[in-house]
């Protein structure tokens, strides 16, 4: 495995550029994919990634969802991370900027990899919310007992539009993603294997923030908005270190992981995670912040209770996932020392 030349997309954003350091420190070769040539200069200024450049290659693609550009760039390469994804951004046509744009990069990315005898593996980020109904997310909470547990077998597909807002056409650009995978793979039969990864909501330290109000974004947002007497929107009640989610990637490439395949990436499984104890727990770690006020604490959290079985993943993986509360006290002492 190490030595390796592998191709990553996405190695800008929050999870990509995670995986394109565990990768680099793994020893494999790497041809990171960004749109635009300016973004390698700051990429490769952080001190995880400077000692590595000499199996670091930059790969400039403007437009993902042609599947061409990437022929030249895969000579050689025996694995994918196709990690880069639109944006949940507001829009006047949620098909043409985020529906579309998915699945054509997904299948631009698996065309390609069809026509590169070289490819062995294809790890696509995909999301745990393509296991659940827009009802299920967005209706009345179910009772307890009548939680089901989801499965990695498990789509949602009724996803048709139109959709009421932009992250409902985000889930369901993810979800058209995946079942296209899975009809490619029907229709046809590629040489290679490919593992979906399904992580819930991710979140825990982000190697690019260089400041407190950089890190307080997307998942981090939710989870450290209680500490600073912010109101947060509800959540899901499942979540993933980053880390995870990246190593995730990593491991996917082995062989030892059974490929044609989806996986749930998630924390606390079966359950979920257990707010007032976690941030009990945090408020322990960092009683300084507790009594200067910085960390305030009482706050609740509104959380969708979300039950997801992830003993498959464990057990293909072999390591367990880290908690809720571990990565959020990992997640605040980011926070304080960016401060």
């Amino acid at each position: 495995m190490a030595g390796d030349l592998i191709l990553i997309t996405g190695v800008s954003g929050y999870v990509g550029f995670k995986t394109l350091i565990l990768a680099l420190e793994a020893g494999f070769r790497v041809r990171a994919v960004i749109r635009k040539a300016e973004q390698a200069a700051n990429l490769q200024a952080y001190a995880r990634v400077a000692p590595h450049m000499d199996n670091l290659q930059w790969v400039v693609i403007a437009d993902l969802s042609d599947t061409h550009s990437f022929d030249a760039h895969l000579v050689d390469v025996t694995g994918i991370l196709h990690i880069a994804s639109p944006v949940a951004i507001e829009s006047s046509d949620y098909d043409r900027d985020i529906i579309d744009p998915a699945s054509n990069m997904t299948l631009s990315i698996l065309n390609a990899a069809h026509r590169s005898p070289s490819i062995k593996r294809v790890v696509i980020t995909s999301s745990a919310i393509t296991l659940i109904s827009f009802a299920w997310m967005f209706g009345p909470a179910p009772a307890s007992p009548d939680l089901a547990l989801f499965t990695a077998n498990d789509i949602n597909s009724n996803i048709a539009g139109p959709y009421g807002s932009s992250i409902e056409a985000y889930f369901a650009s993810k979800t058209l993603s995946r079942i296209a995978t899975r009809k490619f793979l029907e229709e046809e039969k590629p040489e290679f294997e490919l593992v979906n990864l399904l992580p819930t909501v991710v979140f825990g330290p982000d190697e690019l923030a260089t400041n407190a109000a950089g890190l307080v974004t997307s998942g981090n947002y939710l989870a450290l908005g209680p500490f600073l007497d912010v109101n947060v929107p509800q959540m899901m009640g499942a979540t993933v270190h980053v880390d995870d989610v990246a190593k995730a990637h990593i491991d996917s490439l082995k062989p030892s992981v059974q490929g044609n395949k989806d996986y749930i990436l998630s924390s606390d499984a079966p359950d979920g995670f257990d707010w007032e104890g976690a941030q009990n727990y945090v408020g322990k770690s960092f009683p300084e912040a507790v009594e200067k006020g910085t960390l305030k604490l009482g706050a609740s959290l509104s959380a969708r209770a979300w039950r997801l079985d992830t003993r498959g993943t464990e057990k293909e993986f072999g390591w367990k996932f880290v908690s809720f509360e571990e990565t959020l006290k990992e997640l605040v002492g980011q926070y304080l020392k960016l401060l």
